[in-house]
């Protein structure tokens, strides 16, 4: 998705970001890979890999939101995407010294994942046998395992329902 878009390879992006923040976790005999706004405060990051970051996740963010859109806008009587926010923000759940903790900390910093809120409307009074959060979690996974590699829904709440 993002070939088309930029020159840049997320990938790239976060193994150079993981050399960066494991040699400054070296240096300051940290326990732990703290989250990437720690280290860019400190600078411990070069700033313009940091620049290239924040446009790769304004770039993912925005193809994520059109994507979520177009796919279920036929599904739905509209579709907003609440929040979203770059998984690359985090605390990092590996530590050093770990079996492979550089690669896990390259994945994390890696600029090819998100998290979003979505408000759904939906103007059926039922799904047929189906209830409406079955119904809703279905047409996620289903219209969105596509374009995306993987998909969580991380709970549905109806938030209000007439009759």
């Amino acid at each position: 998705m993002f070939e088309r878009h930029s020159p840049f390879s997320p990938r790239n992006v976060g193994e150079q970001l993981a050399q960066q923040m494991d040699a400054y976790v070296s240096a300051e005999s940290l326990g732990y890979y703290p989250a990437l706004d720690y280290c860019v405060e400190r600078e411990a990051m070069e700033a313009a890999l940091v620049e290239v970051l924040e446009q790769l996740v304004w770039l993912g963010t925005s193809l994520v939101r059109d994507e979520v859109r177009q796919r279920l806008r036929p599904f739905f009587a509209s579709v907003q995407v609440q929040t979203m926010q770059s998984t690359v923000y985090s605390l990092p759940q590996v530590r050093p010294g770990h079996k492979d903790a550089r690669e896990q900390l390259a994945r994390h910093l890696t600029p090819n994942r998100a998290r979003f809120d979505l408000l759904l409307t939906i103007f059926r009074k039922h799904a047929g046998d189906e209830h409406i959060d079955t119904y809703v979690e279905r047409v996620v996974q289903q219209h969105l395992s596509d374009p995306f590699e993987r998909i969580e829904t991380g709970g549905i709440k109806i938030l209000q329902r007439d009759g």
